[in-house]
């Protein structure tokens, strides 16, 4: 074997090794590449996960304040049912200094035992709408679903609370319909517990079924304190 065969054989293995290094050396390894993509994936689905935290707490935020707005009137209207004379009656609108609002009947709205909304109901609401979007386009738009005490027999409803659920949210999707955009419009049921006739006798039980439709002004109460907060944050 000659002195140069020998060198040969010597460098193989040293050669081979050098361009290991040399490969290494032009970038990351597909292991290296595959923890950097792993890597950004993670910190992606943080961000979106702080993202996600950060909408739901405000949507809590948003239901407290409604709910605390919601038990407002409903002291409120107590009050001043007891006091009517403060109450005054504007084409079928109630105002005073903070809200106005308007009772419809569930009879004119729905037909006997249906839930969807009759051609009776619908004319009246659009004529509502037609007031909300004239008189009261800088209000937020509360929507109360009201019923009877008669207990839930032979319906699919779980109870009177679902009842006043499903009008309210009927009357809802009614007005984003005809124009009254969902960021203004809040669902509430009362169900059987805020009645205007007395007693458990049948010729009164028609008269607390209805749903109520409030436009309130957004500087009074916890829509106040809601609009503080979103301006300090």
């Amino acid at each position: 074997m000659t002195r140069t065969t020998r060198t040969h054989i010597l460098l193989g293995p040293f050669a081979a090794l050098l361009l290991a290094f040399v490969a290494v050396g032009c970038g990351p390894s597909e292991q290296e590449l595959k923890i950097q993509d792993l890597t950004a994936e993670n910190d992606q689905l943080k961000g979106d996960i702080s993202e996600r935290d950060r909408q739901i707490n405000d949507a809590l935020v948003r239901e407290n304040d409604a709910r605390d707005t919601i038990d407002e009137l409903n002291q409120e209207m107590a009050k001043l049912r007891a006091d009517s004379n403060k109450l005054k009656d504007v084409e079928g609108w109630k105002t005073t200094p903070t809200f106005d609002m308007i009772s419809i009947s569930d009879a004119m709205l729905f037909d006997s035992g249906k839930k969807d909304i009759s051609a009776t109901g619908r004319a009246k609401l659009a004529q509502i709408a037609a007031d909300i979007r004239s008189r009261y386009s800088d209000r937020d738009i509360y929507v109360f679903g009201h019923t009877d005490a008669q207990p839930i027999r032979y319906s699919k409803f779980k109870d009177n609370w679902e009842l006043g659920a499903q009008r309210s949210l009927t009357v809802t999707r009614a007005l984003n319909n005809l124009g009254i955009a969902y960021d203004r419009l809040i669902v509430a049921s009362c169900g059987e517990y805020r009645p205007i006739a007395g007693g458990t006798a049948s010729k009164n039980q028609p008269r607390n079924r209805r749903v109520e439709i409030f436009a309130v002004r957004r500087d009074t109460g916890a829509m106040e304190r809601t609009a503080r907060g979103y301006l300090e944050d």
